[in-house]
Protein backbone atom coordinates (compact mmCIF):
# COMPACT_ATOMS: atom_id res chain seq x y z
CA UNK A 1 0.00 0.00 0.00
CA UNK A 2 1.43 3.36 -1.05
CA UNK A 3 1.58 6.33 1.43
CA UNK A 4 1.31 9.88 0.71
CA UNK A 5 3.46 11.85 -1.19
CA UNK A 6 7.34 12.49 -0.45
CA UNK A 7 7.76 14.27 3.40
CA UNK A 8 8.83 17.90 3.83
CA UNK A 9 10.40 19.80 6.30
CA UNK A 10 13.64 20.54 7.91
CA UNK A 11 16.36 18.34 8.64
CA UNK A 12 18.30 18.42 11.85
CA UNK A 13 20.96 20.26 10.18
CA UNK A 14 19.07 22.73 9.08
CA UNK A 15 17.37 23.96 12.03
CA UNK A 16 20.60 24.02 13.75
CA UNK A 17 21.94 26.73 11.33
CA UNK A 18 18.46 28.97 11.03
CA UNK A 19 19.12 28.88 15.22
CA UNK A 20 22.40 29.90 14.75
CA UNK A 21 21.44 32.39 12.44
CA UNK A 22 18.59 33.87 14.78
CA UNK A 23 20.81 33.75 17.35
CA UNK A 24 23.79 36.12 15.46
CA UNK A 25 21.05 38.34 14.50
CA UNK A 26 19.50 38.84 18.21
CA UNK A 27 22.89 39.56 19.71
CA UNK A 28 23.48 42.23 17.01
CA UNK A 29 20.36 43.56 17.61
CA UNK A 30 20.80 43.42 21.48
CA UNK A 31 23.84 44.89 21.31
CA UNK A 32 22.81 47.81 18.62
CA UNK A 33 19.62 48.73 21.29
CA UNK A 34 22.26 49.01 24.20
CA UNK A 35 23.99 51.00 22.27
CA UNK A 36 21.47 53.39 21.75
CA UNK A 37 20.37 53.33 25.30
CA UNK A 38 23.78 54.58 26.14
CA UNK A 39 23.88 56.99 23.67
CA UNK A 40 20.61 58.40 24.61
CA UNK A 41 21.43 58.55 28.10
CA UNK A 42 25.25 60.20 27.39
CA UNK A 43 22.96 62.74 24.96
CA UNK A 44 20.21 63.38 27.74
CA UNK A 45 23.07 64.54 30.91
CA UNK A 46 24.89 66.22 27.90
CA UNK A 47 21.39 68.19 27.75
CA UNK A 48 21.34 68.73 31.49
CA UNK A 49 24.97 70.13 31.66
CA UNK A 50 24.50 72.26 29.25
CA UNK A 51 21.11 73.41 30.47
CA UNK A 52 22.39 74.12 33.84
CA UNK A 53 25.43 76.19 32.82
CA UNK A 54 23.27 78.42 30.65
CA UNK A 55 20.66 78.74 33.62
CA UNK A 56 24.08 79.80 36.14
CA UNK A 57 25.62 82.12 33.16
CA UNK A 58 21.98 83.87 33.11
CA UNK A 59 21.26 84.35 36.91
CA UNK A 60 24.83 85.80 37.42
CA UNK A 61 24.94 88.10 34.37
CA UNK A 62 21.02 89.11 35.62
CA UNK A 63 22.20 89.75 39.03
CA UNK A 64 25.38 91.76 38.14
CA UNK A 65 23.82 93.91 35.45
CA UNK A 66 20.60 94.95 38.08
CA UNK A 67 23.67 95.69 40.38
CA UNK A 68 23.16 98.79 42.77
CA UNK A 69 25.36 101.03 44.44
CA UNK A 70 22.99 100.69 47.88
CA UNK A 71 25.60 98.91 50.51
CA UNK A 72 24.44 95.94 52.52
CA UNK A 73 23.67 96.43 55.68
CA UNK A 74 25.86 93.33 57.59
CA UNK A 75 23.24 91.34 59.80
CA UNK A 76 25.54 92.12 62.77
CA UNK A 77 24.31 95.71 62.61
CA UNK A 78 27.36 96.97 63.44
CA UNK A 79 30.14 95.94 61.00
CA UNK A 80 30.09 98.99 58.19
CA UNK A 81 27.66 98.37 55.17
CA UNK A 82 29.78 97.76 51.99
CA UNK A 83 29.43 95.72 48.61
CA UNK A 84 32.13 92.93 48.98
CA UNK A 85 33.68 91.86 45.87
CA UNK A 86 36.20 88.91 47.28
CA UNK A 87 39.26 86.91 45.69
CA UNK A 88 39.28 83.82 44.90
CA UNK A 89 37.07 82.13 47.86
CA UNK A 90 38.19 79.87 49.95
CA UNK A 91 35.96 78.11 52.41
CA UNK A 92 32.25 79.40 52.73
CA UNK A 93 32.59 83.32 52.72
CA UNK A 94 30.95 84.86 49.88
CA UNK A 95 33.07 85.77 47.28
CA UNK A 96 30.37 88.61 45.81
CA UNK A 97 27.97 90.48 47.68
CA UNK A 98 25.69 93.13 46.71
CA UNK A 99 22.22 94.42 46.37
CA UNK A 100 20.25 94.45 42.97
CA UNK A 101 17.20 95.52 42.29
CA UNK A 102 14.19 94.34 39.73
CA UNK A 103 12.28 92.02 41.99
CA UNK A 104 9.28 92.56 40.46
CA UNK A 105 6.60 93.53 43.03
CA UNK A 106 3.52 93.97 40.55
CA UNK A 107 0.51 96.35 42.25
CA UNK A 108 2.90 96.23 45.26
CA UNK A 109 0.91 93.78 46.51
CA UNK A 110 3.59 92.03 48.84
CA UNK A 111 5.28 94.44 51.55
CA UNK A 112 8.44 94.87 50.01
CA UNK A 113 10.91 96.93 47.90
CA UNK A 114 12.49 95.84 44.22
CA UNK A 115 15.94 95.13 46.13
CA UNK A 116 17.70 92.18 47.02
CA UNK A 117 20.59 91.13 49.05
CA UNK A 118 22.32 88.76 46.77
CA UNK A 119 25.31 86.68 47.43
CA UNK A 120 27.55 83.92 46.17
CA UNK A 121 29.35 81.22 47.89
CA UNK A 122 31.87 78.44 46.72
CA UNK A 123 30.51 75.49 48.95
CA UNK A 124 31.90 71.95 48.96
CA UNK A 125 32.65 71.99 45.55
CA UNK A 126 28.87 73.61 44.28
CA UNK A 127 28.54 77.67 43.41
CA UNK A 128 25.61 78.48 45.82
CA UNK A 129 23.34 81.18 45.02
CA UNK A 130 21.74 83.03 48.10
CA UNK A 131 19.33 86.21 47.86
CA UNK A 132 17.45 87.40 51.07
CA UNK A 133 13.77 88.62 51.28
CA UNK A 134 15.05 92.35 51.91
CA UNK A 135 18.35 94.17 51.52
CA UNK A 136 19.12 94.87 54.87
CA UNK A 137 19.02 91.11 56.19
CA UNK A 138 18.88 90.35 59.94
CA UNK A 139 19.28 86.73 61.36
CA UNK A 140 15.77 85.61 60.79
CA UNK A 141 15.14 87.13 57.53
CA UNK A 142 13.61 84.25 54.84
CA UNK A 143 16.97 83.14 52.28
CA UNK A 144 16.19 81.48 49.56
CA UNK A 145 19.54 79.43 48.42
CA UNK A 146 20.13 77.37 44.57
CA UNK A 147 22.85 75.34 43.48
CA UNK A 148 23.81 76.78 40.35
CA UNK A 149 27.44 74.33 39.49
CA UNK A 150 28.71 71.29 40.78
CA UNK A 151 32.24 69.92 41.00
CA UNK A 152 33.05 73.32 40.97
CA UNK A 153 37.13 73.70 41.61
CA UNK A 154 37.73 77.09 42.15
CA UNK A 155 36.54 80.60 40.86
CA UNK A 156 39.07 83.64 39.96
CA UNK A 157 37.41 86.99 39.86
CA UNK A 158 38.56 90.50 38.07
CA UNK A 159 37.22 93.89 38.35
CA UNK A 160 37.41 96.38 35.07
CA UNK A 161 37.13 100.00 35.90
CA UNK A 162 38.07 102.88 33.53
CA UNK A 163 40.13 100.19 31.51
CA UNK A 164 42.00 98.94 35.13
CA UNK A 165 41.75 95.77 36.35
CA UNK A 166 41.82 94.47 39.67
CA UNK A 167 41.64 91.03 41.29
CA UNK A 168 39.91 92.45 44.57
CA UNK A 169 37.28 95.31 44.85
CA UNK A 170 35.38 96.35 48.01
CA UNK A 171 33.05 99.28 48.58
CA UNK A 172 32.36 101.14 51.63
CA UNK A 173 29.08 103.59 52.01
CA UNK A 174 30.83 105.08 55.17
CA UNK A 175 34.06 106.02 53.45
CA UNK A 176 32.30 107.06 50.08
CA UNK A 177 33.93 104.16 48.14
CA UNK A 178 30.59 102.41 46.67
CA UNK A 179 31.54 103.19 43.12
CA UNK A 180 30.84 100.16 41.27
CA UNK A 181 33.23 98.28 38.55
CA UNK A 182 32.26 98.72 35.30
CA UNK A 183 32.65 95.19 34.23
CA UNK A 184 33.25 91.79 36.55
CA UNK A 185 34.92 88.85 35.50
CA UNK A 186 34.67 85.02 36.57
CA UNK A 187 36.79 81.96 35.57
CA UNK A 188 35.13 78.85 37.20
CA UNK A 189 37.63 75.82 36.80
CA UNK A 190 35.89 72.25 37.58
CA UNK A 191 37.44 69.19 38.59
CA UNK A 192 37.21 67.93 34.87
CA UNK A 193 39.55 70.72 33.71
CA UNK A 194 37.14 72.73 31.72
CA UNK A 195 37.06 76.41 32.27
CA UNK A 196 33.64 77.93 32.31
CA UNK A 197 34.52 82.15 31.58
CA UNK A 198 31.98 84.61 32.41
CA UNK A 199 32.38 88.85 31.88
CA UNK A 200 29.12 90.76 32.58
CA UNK A 201 28.31 94.59 32.94
CA UNK A 202 27.32 96.18 36.17
CA UNK A 203 24.24 98.03 36.46
CA UNK A 204 25.89 100.73 38.50
CA UNK A 205 28.38 102.44 36.15
CA UNK A 206 28.66 106.04 36.43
Amino acid sequence: MKTGGPQTGFSLAETLVALFILALVSSAGATLLIGATGAGKQIREQESEARQLDIAQRLIRQDIAAMTQRAVQPANGFSPPGNLFGEAPRGEEPFLRFVRGGWINPAHIEGRSSLQSVQYVLRDGALVREVTLRPDATAGTPVSTRVLLEDVKSIDLGFVRGGQRSDFWQGDAVTNLSVLPDLIELNIAFENNVTLSIAALTGGRA
